[in-house]
């Protein structure tokens, strides 16, 4: 496993630019959450419009054995965690009708590493919340779809009452007509939209919110006239239709833009023709103004890093031009850029991933990947779903109107809710990049807003 963080970045990256087809949110998408707001804008709509904030419905952020295996060894700048509400009240037997739950990961295969951290970090979360009624099946999807579906089969016919996993889009489309016919629900961990469905909630970071959240914000500073430069693609597709959507709901536009081919030759040439270089060089950058004060990069890893440095030799202030960016920033190896300083992006609050970072590396003698932690929460969600269930037959634990609350779950990566159309939501922090690391400057709502509905 030495080498999951070097795997995980290139996946995250191939996971995120490879998707093609239309997703599901459309020209039309809005957040039904307040959350993409400002904490000061969510708190003037508390004011004004009287409304209450309600805790998520069910709260693991405080796990005490979390803490208590972190204790032994404490880092100074990771705050202890805060308890939202109540621990869940303890399971009540069920004789004869244990919940299982099938993990399907690529435990074998050119993907094993990661398939292995994601087991890791269920068993973790099976440590810390697991109860003697919820039995976990581990299930080798081999990294194909065609293992996946055998995984499928055989944990539908072992009894399996929910899915978790798999990892990879394709693998979800080839498990769907399995577990359809066997009225199973699947928690993927896929972040490729096009496969959510009522049937499949996609538990990945998705660019959506976070793309309203950062505009937001950005908007909020005075940053109003956000200029888009974007590769082709489903992915830079989306971010133009939810950036543009953000900006119209305040009343404004994409201020300039840039969608180019994947394959151009001459892309810091397009840079210099977007950032006005050759006028602004003519005048030795005494007019050193643009058409846009904020310019949005959804871009991540050596692609960000390469136009960051031709911004620097075209001489944009990033003291006039806000670079804003999606989760793809959420890296620290952009803080060793300076031209990346004061760049912002929207993300999970990492202050809880810390602790559970932590508690893996202890357990298992690494750091996890980032996207282990979906697979602790989503083993923490269905645990606890079982716990409470109380004698609920188990083919009712993971029903449709259970796994939709729409209060919501706070886990390691804040709180989150599953849409009726498969997709999760989450609240997002805003984050800057800074010479001395990724520093929250607004943070992520812990609840939602009494009467939301997804």
């Amino acid at each position: 496993m030495k080498h999951i963080n070097l795997i995980l970045a290139i996946l995250c990256i191939v996971f995120l630019t490879a998707c093609t087809g239309s997703g599901p949110m459309g020209d039309n998408y809005r957040s039904p959450w307040n959350m993409a707001q400002t904490s000061d804008n969510l708190k003037r709509a508390q004011a004004e419009n009287g409304a209450q904030q309600v805790q998520p419905q069910i709260d693991w952020q405080d796990s005490r054995n979390i803490q208590n295996n972190i204790a032994a060894a404490p880092v100074p700048d990771v705050e202890k965690t805060t308890t939202y509400s109540q621990n869940p009240a303890p399971a009540v037997p069920v004789a004869g009708a244990k919940v299982k739950v099938a993990l399907l990961a690529p435990l074998s295969g050119d993907h094993q590493a990661i398939g292995n951290a994601l087991l890791n970090a269920a068993q973790l979360a099976l440590f810390d919340v697991g109860s003697e009624n919820f039995e976990l099946i581990p299930r080798d999807t081999k990294g194909t779809p065609e293992g996946a579906q055998t995984a499928a089969r055989t944990a539908v016919n072992d009894g399996a009452n929910l899915i978790l996993g798999p990892l990879f889009s394709e693998s979800v489309t080839a498990i769907k007509p399995i577990t359809r016919s066997a009225n199973v629900p699947v928690i993927a961990f896929s972040t490729d939209w096009n496969v959510a469905d009522q049937s499949a909630y996609i538990m990945g970071f998705l660019p959506f919110t976070q793309v309203a959240r950062v505009t937001n914000y950005a908007i909020s500073r005075g940053h109003n006239r956000v200029a888009l430069f974007a590769p082709e693609g489903q992915y830079g597709s989306m971010v133009k239709q939810t950036l543009g959507n953000v900006l119209s709901a305040n009343g404004t536009s994409i201020a300039k833009q840039d969608i180019y081919p994947v394959t151009t030759e001459d892309l810091p040439g397009r840079l210099a023709v977007f950032t006005e270089n050759d006028a602004r060089a003519a005048s030795n950058y005494q007019n050193n103004t643009l058409p846009f004060n904020a310019m949005m990069l959804p871009i991540g890893g050596q692609a960000v890093k390469t136009l960051s440095t031709y911004l620097g030799q075209y001489r944009v202030n990033t003291d006039q031009v806000k670079l804003l960016g999606t989760g793809l920033w959420d890296d620290p190896s952009l803080v060793s850029e300076p031209m990346m300083h004061g760049a912002w992006f929207a993300a999970p609050e990492p202050r809880l991933r810390r602790n559970f970072e932590r508690s893996y590396q202890n357990t298992y003698g690494s750091m996890p990947p980032r996207i282990a932690s979906l697979a602790y929460d989503g083993t923490a969600l269905a645990a606890i779903l079982a716990q409470s269930a109380g004698n609920t037959p188990s083919d009712q634990v993971y029903t449709s109107e259970r796994l939709r609350s729409p209060r919501g779950f706070a886990g390691i990566d804040g709180i989150f809710r599953f849409r009726a159309d498969g997709l999760v939501e989450r609240g997002l922090a805003v984050q800057e990049i800074t010479r001395s690391g990724i520093q929250v400057i607004d943070p992520a709502p812990k609840a939602f807003l009494a009467g939301q509905k997804s």
